[in-house]
């Protein structure tokens, strides 16, 4: 079972590679490691992991949250 002293070691490395990665495969790359964490370790805080690794969680949430929003009635085909 890693430590957190592991984890935060991992993701002082991961943020080292922020700027010279693709976000979309940064971001891919941080998930993949998460979730082996997780389930080496149930108590394991993914949350707080993005974060150390320089993702921006709360922009996250509100880019996800605006594509959630429903179209508009002129957007959506008549069905007449």
């Amino acid at each position: 079972m890693m430590t957190r002293k592991d984890y935060v070691a991992v993701a002082t490395i991961l943020s080292n590679y922020q700027d010279v990665m693709d976000s979309d495969d940064y971001y891919e790359m941080v998930m993949d490691f998460g979730k082996m964490m997780k389930l080496d370790n149930t108590r394991f805080d993914l949350s707080r992991f993005m974060i150390a690794c320089g993702i921006d969680i709360q922009g996250l949430v509100t880019h996800a949250m605006s594509t959630l929003q429903p179209k508009p009635a002129s957007e959506h085909v008549s069905l007449a």
